[in-house]
C-alpha cells in the first residue's frame, strides 16, 4: 500500500473562510483537515501571530482541490 503524504494547500485568516474551504473539499470527496484552528478558537485576537489556519490535503489531491476552491462562489477561499 502506497503511503500518502499530506501537504499544506492554503492558509486562512478566519475560521469561517477555513471551514467554507474544508466543507467544499469534503463535499467533493477530497479528504482534508485543518490545523491551528484551536488556537483561533482560544485566542482569536492573537490567531494571526501563529501563522493562520492551515488547510491540509493529500499531495495526490492538489490539482483537484485547487480547482474546487478556485471555483467557489466569490472565490473567497
Amino acid at each position: 500500500m502506497k503511503q500518502q503524504k499530506t501537504t499544506l494547500l492554503r492558509v486562512f485568516d478566519t475560521l469561517p473562510e477555513a471551514y467554507l474551504a474544508k466543507d467544499a473539499l469534503e463535499q467533493n470527496g477530497v479528504p482534508c483537515f485543518l490545523s491551528n484552528e484551536s488556537i483561533y478558537q482560544m485566542y482569536p485576537v492573537f490567531g494571526s501571530s501563529f501563522g493562520g489556519i492551515h488547510l491540509h490535503i493529500f499531495e495526490d489531491d492538489m490539482e483537484r482541490a485547487n480547482d474546487i476552491l478556485d471555483n467557489l462562489p466569490n472565490n473567497n477561499a
